[in-house]
């Protein structure tokens, strides 16, 4: 006997089959639709902000139509240029990701660019059910449990920029397909691609201003794709200074932990004064890539922060550094980090590379990098148990900068991983050096571990004109784990 579930899985799968050759006629018999001899995927893991993210999530067998994608969590995400993915069997999977074939979900979104203004049709052809959006407004519904049919829809663009939504799902096996198609203003049918739908300046015409009249907004070519063409110029720009820097954490079951910090003094960038609101505007975004010994993206973070800064605070601010952190998890080996910032209201950009390394499994205590910090902030409710920067219930704010003032008064983060084979206590032993000489040996024991099994510490770091170093020892019975820190201190 079935269940409500089974029979309406059998049921969905069984129409796909019944009527998979009356719609995948009605397709090829339009002459006026692209056809699909070129194969592509659903996407891939390599970063493109230039065209379009689709957001991975799973659904549960025997949906019927797109899931409320904001009560769900995504599992990925993969990136795409055009959406072309002909009507075929499931056993060829999900092309591009994994080998999953049924009971997924696909959340696109992205900008495209509208250099002739007029009515613009699109077709969207899928296999389960498929909406677009154009500009937040559903202009096809082609939902539900169904094999390859295709609707259409036409809006009128004005000219500039739009955003474009395509969300898929995929029922039961069988089959699968998703092709979004546009027809521009007296022109035939073709698969959309942002490619053919970018702003008509280059990057560093908007950026430099080569043509007043024309010059784009901040929101018409977007931060990531800004930011990408920033790292797409050679040589690399370079008009203000900031620092880049990964630090390493623990060994994990998924990988080796660690956090890429950006830091920007803000003195580095243009401020835009508002007398009408005795403010000031400041504005950054950036993106950084992670690539493997291979070229491929294994992670991203980008950012895009406006700030209002009232007269009063001006001074204040620009005296601080703008830090930014973003959580790694990546399997031993070596990696670059490629970033970009741009400071909006300075129309200028800088990028900077950075290589590290993320070590193979480690047998025995364990160290993380030392990192010297700036701050420790409120961690704020609720706090991230898997943060390796949280300490006591705040959250600690790297400083990258090497050189120190005579006044500052920094201190060192770290954290001790116990080997918990071993059952002797775990020491720790501080050194600090000036000049290549040693002037100071501290030994300890470790407080308890904390929740996490892990005991994190913060020392503080000594003032010494000149070259320093902070070298950390831990031990445990016969295993060691050493590293350190340098930095200077002015004289």
């Amino acid at each position: 006997m079935y269940t409500w579930r089974g029979r309406k899985d059998a049921v969905g799968a069984w129409l796909k089959v019944v009527v998979c050759c009356l719609a995948s006629q009605a397709w090829a018999q339009d002459p006026a639709l692209p056809g699909d001899a070129e194969t592509s995927t659903f996407g891939t893991t390599v970063v493109n902000p230039s065209g379009l993210r689709g957001d991975v999530y799973e659904i549960l067998p025997g949906s019927w139509q797109l899931p409320h994608f904001e009560k769900l969590k995504p599992v990925g995400s993969i990136y795409t240029t055009s959406l072309n993915v002909p009507p075929q069997d499931f056993m060829m999977g999900f092309p591009g990701v994994t080998n999953r074939f049924e009971w997924f979900a696909l959340d696109y979104k992205g900008k495209f660019w509208i250099e002739q203004p007029g009515k613009y049709r699109f077709a969207l052809r899928s296999d389960d059910g498929s909406r677009l959006y154009i500009d937040d407004k559903l202009l096809i519904n082609n939902d539900g449990i169904h094999a390859a049919q295709t609707e259409f829809g036409g809006v009128n663009l004005a000219g500039g920029a739009h955003t474009i939504r395509v969300s898929y799902f995929q029922g039961p096996r069988y089959q699968l397909a998703l092709i979004l198609a546009v027809s521009r203003p007296g022109e035939r049918w073709r698969v959309f691609s942002t490619n053919e739908f970018k702003p008509p300046l280059k990057f560093k015409d908007w950026k430099y201003g080569a043509n007043p009249g024309a010059a784009l907004r901040d929101d018409d070519i977007g931060p990531d794709a800004a930011a990408l063409a920033v790292l797409e110029t050679t040589p690399l720009p370079y008009d203000f200074d900031f620092r880049l820097a990964a630090a390493r954490f623990q060994q994990r079951a998924s990988g080796r932990e660690g956090v890429l910090v950006i830091e920007v003094p803000a003195k580095m960038l243009a401020a835009t004064p508002n007398p009408a609101r005795r403010t000031s505007r400041v504005h950054l975004s950036g993106l950084a890539l992670v690539r493997d010994e291979h070229g491929q993206v294994s992670d991203s973070f980008t950012l895009d922060a406006p700030y209002d800064i009232p007269d009063a605070k001006l001074e204040e601010v620009q005296a601080s550094l703008i830090t930014y952190t973003h959580l790694l998890r990546l399997p031993p080996g070596r990696y670059t980090v490629e970033a970009a910032i741009i400071d909006h209201e300075g129309r200028r950009s800088s990028a900077r590379v950075v290589e590290f390394l993320s070590p193979e499994p480690h047998v025995g205590i364990e160290l993380s990098s030392a990192v010297l910090v700036q701050r420790v902030d409120p961690a704020g409710p609720p706090t991230d148990a898997a943060d390796p920067l949280v300490y006591q219930g705040r959250r600690v704010v790297p400083l990258l900068a090497d050189r120190l003032s005579p006044g500052m008064k920094p201190a060192v983060y770290f954290v001790v991983y116990p080997d918990p084979a071993n059952g002797e206590k775990p020491k720790v032993q501080v050194e600090f050096l000036s000049g290549g000489r040693s002037l100071a040996i501290q030994t300890a024991e470790l407080p308890p571990l904390d929740a996490s099994g892990t005991i994190p510490m913060m020392v503080g770091a000594a003032i010494v004109p000149g070259d320093c170093e902070l070298r950390i020892t831990a031990t445990q019975g016969a295993g060691s784990a050493t590293e350190s820190i340098r930095y200077s201190v002015a004289q």
